[in-house]
């Protein structure tokens, strides 16, 4: 089997950009998905896609190990590993399409039999507002969800140093946790907002919301901030989301840096490298949570991998951007309790309903 070329759809979301999607068609007309870490402006993640498609037309799609090998090594850059990554969901299809078997169970057979989700109401909430935010959160919880997350910061300085400086987000996360009442996990992203001594007067401020875990306080290029933040806020710590390959890792395992990592399968190099990630931090008891607020492709690589391993905690869904979000895939997707129930179709189980794309499509 060889790989023949590429194809890319792409649809519009809202004001927060598109979903893309990578094809990889193959000689024995078997047709690999994968999603593009996409966005707003994913120029130059299109052209490393391009660039990956003549270097890999006429190569073996289902030598994945090889491939993410050879086009990983160096330093590559940050649309390098984000186009690999897509690249590589799509190889994974190819795979599991060609042996007839499900990715999870290539990638050592099933753990559980549906994957918890959370949802991620960020994207979908305009109205920025405590009020804004606890409708949403509401609305998430009566269809199902039993976890939310929402990043109250964004929009306000960065480095603020102090609870009060940060009085506005903390009001909306009290504002949520009294909406959704006290059994519901509450996640709050912090997007790097925060200094140190900020971080720990944020957890103290939070302390009484019962938090499933405080996201990403400080930025993670300064790695004594973080560990300073882990070893103090009392709180349970996750991040990684920008993290790629096994060696963007090592070191927050390494020198303990979070509690709970959440590598992205369209940043940390696809599939296959979000199961390693996930096992090495298995070694330091530090449980998986894959970021990922975006289409339901991902989501359904992100099913896959995850649904293979031992450790893994909860998955990021983007919840209530568009209503046709369903419908982009076939067989739909469908959510119950918050969980996701894991299918037996082979490779991810999932293809674009191109009636739906072609009502969205953007050029790309």
């Amino acid at each position: 089997m060889k790989i023949t070329g590429f194809d890319l759809d792409a649809v519009h979301v809202n004001h927060r950009g598109d979903w893309v999607f990578v094809h990889v068609n193959t000689d024995a007309g078997i047709r690999g998905i994968g999603e593009l870490l996409a966005g707003r402006n994913y120029g130059g993640r299109v052209a490393a896609v391009r660039e990956l498609e003549g270097a890999l037309v006429g190569r073996d799609p289902r030598q994945i190990a090889q491939i993410v090998h050879e086009f990983s090594q160096g330093q590559p850059g940050r649309d390098r590993v984000c186009a690999l990554s897509a690249v590589e969901q799509a190889l994974w299809d190819i795979l599991g399409k060609s042996l007839g078997a499900p990715v999870r169970a290539l990638l050592g057979g099933a753990c559980r039999q549906e994957v918890r989700l959370y949802a991620n109401i960020n994207r979908a909430t305009v109205d920025r507002t405590p009020e804004g935010f606890a409708r949403n959160a509401a609305a998430a919880v009566a269809g199902g969800f039993d976890a939310v997350k929402l990043a109250p910061f964004d929009g306000m300085p960065m480095g603020m140093d102090s609870a009060r400086e940060a009085g506005p987000g903390i009001a909306c996360m009290r504002a949520v946790r009294e909406a959704i009442g006290p059994g519901v996990g509450l996640m709050i992203d912090c997007h790097s907002h925060l200094t140190v001594k900020g971080a720990l007067e944020v957890a103290d401020a939070l302390r009484g919301l019962d938090l499933f875990w405080y996201e990403q306080p400080t930025p993670e290029s300064d790695v004594g901030a973080c560990i300073e933040v882990k070893g103090r806020c009392g709180l349970r710590v996750a991040g990684g989301e920008e993290r790629m390959l096994r060696q963007g890792f090592r070191e927050a395992l390494e020198r303990g840096m979070m509690d709970v990592i959440m590598p992205d399968v369209t940043v940390v190099g696809g599939i296959g490298e979000l199961k390693r990630v996930a096992d090495m931090a298995g070694a330091w008891d530090v449980p998986t949570s894959p970021h990922g607020p975006f289409g339901p492709v991902m989501i359904a690589a992100g099913v896959q991998a995850m649904a293979a391993h031992p450790d893994f905690l909860i998955l990021e869904f983007g919840w209530g951007e568009v209503p046709w979000r369903s419908d982009l895939i076939a067989p739909p997707e469908r959510i119950e309790r918050g969980r996701m129930a894991i299918g037996d179709a082979p490779g991810l189980g999932v293809e674009l309903n191109m009636e739906v794309v072609e009502a969205h499509r953007v050029k790309v």
